[in-house]
């Protein structure tokens, strides 16, 4: 547990700093570029190189490459391990490098792809910034492959920190396009994909510490490379249809104004409280997870899961609460600056909120999907994978024309809450020691509590509306921030009055970081700790 506690907490603090820099990177983006034709031409041609890597390699990667380096690593001595573990990556990494050059070969037509519904100078924008962005590929697929192997040898914390560099070079890069007119954008562009590069570049010494040993051989043919590509058929047609679910939305949002950079900022600001404590969850419990797998230890199997699902709601379901009640406000702090108007400020908070309906659904989905990866069953998360998307996708094409942008968040919505309800049902069949009886229990209390912190958020905005319109972006700032810690502390209070048990976890793990006292006194019960 001690491992765990700490591995989430330097996990949670890295990650925590990668969506700062972030949040920092999409306000200067916003400030530079509003939420104008530029704007959605960069944006979509950034969306590009991850959907091209997602599709060839990513989710196989994430899925895959761990459970197969812990049972290769379990299996032989060091030395052949680490040959096998450079045998897989060596292919991964040549496949990486031959679709990167056929993607610059072929950017027209990938390009039209994305943008059947608009052509002239607002398709060739598109053109001219994918035309540098596309060396993300390979980058993109080099930091999954470090990352994957360091989770693999449980080391979270410096991939989670990778980030961080990528957004300190997009943000230099975009000063320098406010502020040298000659910079222009190619060097934004170029900056970018810098970025990239650099999150590959900083996980190499920790792969070293770690105690990876690289080997320059290439074996198709070796056992390891055969099992990844078996297991990897169904991860790839899940990532196809992830992919041509993407692909309708981007040609639904593109000749919206600002639709695909609302999109995009508006999924910043919804994955943040997922990828600060959830991502950590589930990240940090997959090798655990495989472990017992392969042990064929169901009971410690299943106490995990029923811990990751509880844990996941405690740390989600209030922030969809501030979410909901408070996203106005949230938007008009960090992005209305520059060319973001109070327009473009009022459609991206309507975005967030639609998308914010699924965020419980989205982390409760994704995390369901590591436990059956941690069982190599690839095939249940791709069918539950086409049933979300086909939902998605119906529902967007039949509401965007009456609802607009937050059609696309409200078909998100809907498509995560369909799977995370089969997959948590298919789950609890497969593995019967799971019990999800004290895992609805738990979640009846965070909703109890969250339920408190909604109020208070609403408060809040009426009190924004009706007394701070005229206050300087730093006085809303300051109150923004006391107003978030506030609810942070409702919600903490009302949570101790509901029993949520999972906060005495969150507890320990400070006091197991940062060597503090038991947090909150006698309130709450560890019983919820991993």
């Amino acid at each position: 547990m001690n491992r765990e506690l700490t591995s989430m907490a330097g996990m949670s603090l890295g990650t925590l700093f990668s969506r700062l820099t972030g949040f920092a990177k999409w306000a200067m983006l916003g400030a530079a570029l509003g939420f104008s034709p530029m704007a959605d031409a960069y944006n979509l041609a950034h969306i590009l190189p991850t959907m091209i890597y997602e599709l060839v390699l990513g989710g196989i990667l994430t899925a895959v490459l761990i459970p197969v380096v812990v049972e290769q690593l379990a299996a032989q001595d060091r030395d052949q391990a680490w040959l096998a573990v450079s045998k897989l990556v060596n292919a991964a990494a040549l496949v990486l490098l031959a679709v990167t050059l056929s993607c610059w070969l072929a950017a027209p037509w990938l390009v039209r792809l994305q943008t059947l519904k608009i052509d002239g100078a607002d398709r060739k924008l598109v053109q001219f910034f994918f035309a540098f962005f596309t060396p993300q590929v390979l980058f993109y697929g080099l930091s999954a492959i470090g990352t994957g192997l360091l989770n693999a040898r449980h080391r979270f914390t410096m991939a989670a920190f990778a980030p961080v560099l990528n957004n300190l070079a997009v943000i230099a890069s975009l000063a320098l396009y406010l502020l040298w007119p000659a910079f222009g954008e190619a060097g934004l562009a170029i900056g970018t994909t810098l970025g990239v590069l650099l999150q590959a570049l900083v996980l190499a010494p920790s792969l070293r510490a770690a105690g990876f040993r690289y080997f320059p051989a290439v074996d198709f043919r070796h056992p390891a490379v055969v099992k990844m590509v078996r297991l990897s058929g169904p991860v790839a047609l899940y990532v196809i249809f992830n992919q041509v679910n993407l692909t309708v939305q981007n040609n639904l949002a593109i000749p919206l104004q600002g639709g695909v950079s609302a999109l995009q900022y508006a999924f910043a600001f919804y994955v943040l409280p997922h990828g600060l404590l959830a991502v950590s969850i589930g990240t940090v419990m997959l090798p655990g997870l495989s472990e017992l797998a392969i042990g064929k230890d169901w009971a410690g199997f299943a106490r995990k899961v029923e811990q990751g699902l509880s844990w996941s709601a405690a740390v989600i379901v209030p922030a969809m609460a501030v979410y909901l009640a408070m996203s106005l406000p949230i938007v008009e702090v960090l992005m209305q600056r520059g060319r973001f108007t109070t327009a473009d400020s009022s459609l991206l908070a309507t975005v967030l909120s639609c998308y914010s309906l699924g965020l419980l659904s989205f982390t409760v989905y994704l995390f369901i999907n590591r436990v059956f990866y941690s069982l190599q069953d690839t095939w249940t998360p791709l069918a539950l994978n086409f049933t979300g998307n086909l939902a998605n996708s119906v529902f967007n094409l039949l509401a965007v024309g009456s609802l607009g942008v937050p059609a696309l968040a409200l078909g998100h919505a809907l498509g995560y809450t369909v799977i995370a309800a089969a997959g948590v049902v298919l789950i609890a069949r497969r593995v019967r020691q799971i019990n999800m009886r004290p895992v609805l229990a738990s979640l009846v209390r965070v909703a109890a509590a969250s339920a408190v912190v909604g109020l208070f958020g609403l408060a809040v905005s009426q009190a924004w509306a009706r007394w701070l319109g005229e206050a300087s972006i730093w006085g809303k700032a300051g109150i923004m921030g006391a107003a978030l810690a506030a609810a942070g502390v409702v919600y903490l209070a009302a949570a101790k009055a509901a029993g949520v048990r999972e906060i005495g976890a969150l507890a320990e793990l400070a006091r197991q970081r940062f060597g503090k006292r038991r947090l909150g006194g006698g309130g709450f019960s560890d019983q919820g700790a991993i």
